[in-house]
């Protein structure tokens, strides 16, 4: 199991080192053509290979393919704006081409503005990094708006730096508007940030129609790191009687690590996706000063939620409002999940909820939850029990196999609420008492054969 705080972080330091960016380039060679004649005769035809044919590739063509610029911007300080309208260098204007490369100078900035860069998404990204440790201190933000197949990442040190540093803020730490899309954001740490850490609330605004500008498509949230904060990633939008609002289309949140936040909620909430995969992601003590019905991770539409380990929490580690987006009936999987000691609700929740229900362009998702371990739900013994799923009506079918539940209130599997049926149900396993269910509580490693989280983390 990863462990609980990543070895290249301290809670109240960071290691830093020099960004080493180093660019290879490659050529080839060609020779000349060899010539064979062939000769079927006693008196041979003279040899016309003597003399070869003039080479007509030793001027070879012209290169078109994108070779990455490297650009150098900010002082350390002060407010830096990237404008891909009116991107100067050195007193030259620059448009931003697909493969270049923006590197921030490190230091400690009022705020940071980049926007309105956009090229095209069938070419490498523009990315821009880190060049040192860049530091937002005491309710300093960085804004985030316009911007198509682009890059942000604190990987200027190396692959598993944290290079952006949010630190003391009472407001947000990073905020998103306009038209994102084939977007990334990654390697960053957030510490003591009370507000939303990373939000998107223009998403609210858009509404569905089918057009790439109703919708945000490929966002990608990954190696973060959290400690102290209020909910992490929040990503607006729902399913109304207009239609969808704020959907995303192709959602990955992966590697984030979040601990030691006593009231955030949803770490990670999301408005309306279609295909999301959360994965790999590390919750612990969490919610210990908050007793609303929490999900973890906060999501309506469909995708995939595996390989997470969620620990010492109050809330279900998934919950999830589950529908797909048109006629193409998607599957819903919840599968190598680790969810241990909740001082309330269950491991896990899918439902439809009746407002969704009753939307004209509701259609339902299909939904597999297996190869889970799940333990000590709901410590706190509220009447509601705590075990592996809280089953609401999906209006669609269940698959539930393989999973490993112990130390529960009970030895019942599900809090079933639903009319909707199983398609299957087999192999799910109760045991009593932790030590007969798993070999340890860092690894939490079945002892019982064909059932539990199969990737242990």
């Amino acid at each position: 199991m990863a462990q609980l705080f990543r070895s290249s972080l301290k809670c109240f330091g960071i290691t830093i080192c020099t960004a080493l960016l180093v660019q290879f380039f490659s050529s080839c060679t060609k020779s000349s053509p060899i010539y064979i004649g062939d000769d079927t005769t006693t008196n041979p035809p003279k040899d016309t290979t003597t003399t070869p044919p003039k080479d007509t590739t030793t001027t070879p063509p012209k290169d078109t393919t994108v070779k990455g610029r490297s650009f150098a911007v900010g002082t350390g300080s002060g407010n830096l704006v990237i404008d891909g309208n009116n991107f100067v260098v050195s007193g030259s204007k620059i448009d931003l081409k697909n493969g270049d490369t923006v590197k921030i100078k490190g230091g400690s900035y009022n705020s940071m503005a980049i926007k309105n860069v956009s090229v095209p998404a069938t070419g490498a990204r523009v990315i821009f990094i880190n060049n040192g440790q860049v530091v937002f201190s005491g309710g300093k933000q960085l804004t985030l708006s316009d911007l198509n197949n682009v890059t942000i990442s604190g990987a200027g040190e190396s692959a598993t730096a944290r290079g952006f540093t949010f630190m003391n803020s009472s407001y947000r730490a990073v905020t998103l508007s306009g038209a994102i899309n084939n977007f990334t954001i990654q390697n960053m740490l957030f510490q003591n940030v009370q507000d939303y850490v990373i939000c998107y609330p223009d998403l609210n605004s858009k509404l569905y129609n089918g057009a790439a500008n109703s919708h945000s498509s490929n966002l990608a949230f990954l190696n973060l790191d959290a400690y102290n904060v209020g909910p992490f990633i929040v990503l607006g939008g729902d399913i109304t009687n207009n239609g969808f609002t704020g959907l995303v289309k192709k959602l990955e949140v992966a590697n984030i690590l979040c601990t030691n936040s006593p009231t955030p909620g949803a770490i990670v909430s999301i408005g309306d996706v279609e295909d999301f995969l959360i994965h790999d992601n590390r919750v612990d003590n969490v919610n210990s000063a908050n007793d609303t019905h929490n999900g973890i991770f906060f999501v309506r539409g469909n995708g995939k939620f595996y390989n997470n380990v969620i620990t010492n929490h109050q809330g279900n580690a998934l919950r999830l409002w589950q529908y797909s987006l048109n006629d193409n009936i998607k599957t819903i999987e919840i599968y190598n999940n680790i969810v241990y000691n909740s001082r309330k609700y269950s491991g896990f929740e899918i439902q439809v909820p009746p407002y969704i229900k009753a939307i004209s362009h509701f259609r339902p998702a299909k939904a597999k939850v297996y190869n889970n371990t799940v333990g000590k739900m709901n410590t706190d013994k509220m009447t509601f029990p705590g075990r592996l799923l809280d089953f609401y009506n999906t209006y669609s079918t269940l698959e539930l196999y393989n999973n490993l539940v112990f130390n529960n209130n009970d030895a019942v599997i599900v809090n079933d609420m639903s009319s909707s049926g199983y398609l299957r149900n087999d192999n799910n396993i109760y045991v009593a008492r932790e030590t007969d269910a798993v070999e340890d509580l860092t690894s939490f490693k079945s002892k019982i054969s064909g059932t539990g989280a199969t990737k242990v983390q």
